[in-house]
């Protein structure tokens, strides 16, 4: 791969920012590319940790699912997302393409052990390790505090500041109703009605099933607010 190459397809994640195209050049050596089809599976829950990722183009979602079926949608992931990091030797949760994906692959062992040589992947790896934390602290928030409303403002803030392009008004939202009522930890139906609300009430227009626009950004704000 030539380093031209190299920096096109690393220098838009976050994991490899502040890096030049030499000191990214042994990543790319150990780089693999993935193309991924809408509804397929990324990963797997409970196969093997073998591989870390990073999206570069498409839309994921995180999911993890009980012994009795239960599916918990965990999170969602967009360009220059790392995915891949897990508690043990096997992937916690599974990862599903929502639309045609492309994705570069990292054999875990090298990676780690590039990370640990360099002291720039290591704080990146420190800072976006301290940003899932802070995002899987906000989500218990909004599940264990907000109204059905509000959680789906959360879910809407949180695509608006991490979707690319540059219409920040207007969201698309590739996830199925199912989908969101399984991250926000309710039902479809009071899914539909949060909808209806917050199109009642101004805050949201209705564009089609896949895309909303924000009429009032600070309503939306203060009510997905964490903090």
């Amino acid at each position: 791969m030539s380093q031209e190459k190299t920096a096109e397809t690393f220098f838009h994640s976050k994991f490899f920012r502040g890096l030049t195209n030499e000191e990214l050049q042994p990543l790319a050596d150990i780089c693999q590319r993935k193309h991924l089809k809408p509804h397929s599976v990324a990963i797997r829950q409970n196969d093997p940790a073998t591989h870390f990722y990073t999206l570069i183009s498409g839309a994921l979602m995180l999911e993890r699912t009980s012994r009795s079926g239960r599916r918990q949608v965990i999170g969602f992931s967009f360009p220059g997302d790392f995915v891949g990091f897990t508690s043990g030797d096997e992937f916690d949760y599974s990862v599903v393409c929502l639309q045609e994906s492309h994705l570069q692959t990292f054999p875990q062992q090298k990676f780690l052990e590039a990370v640990d040589n360099h002291p720039i992947l290591k704080k990146n790896a420190r800072n976006i390790g301290n940003g899932i934390l802070g995002q899987a602290l906000d989500q218990l928030f909004a599940l264990g505090q907000k109204k059905a409303h509000e959680r789906l403002c959360f879910l809407i803030d949180q695509i608006n500041h991490r979707q690319p392009g540059t219409d920040r008004s207007s969201i698309e939202l590739i996830m199925s109703r199912q989908d969101i009522a399984d991250y926000l930890g309710l039902t479809i139906e009071t899914v539909s009605r949060a909808f209806a609300k917050l199109k009642k009430d101004g805050v949201i227009s209705i564009e089609s099933a896949h895309q909303v626009k924000i009429l009032d950004d600070e309503a939306l704000e203060q009510m997905a607010s964490a903090h």
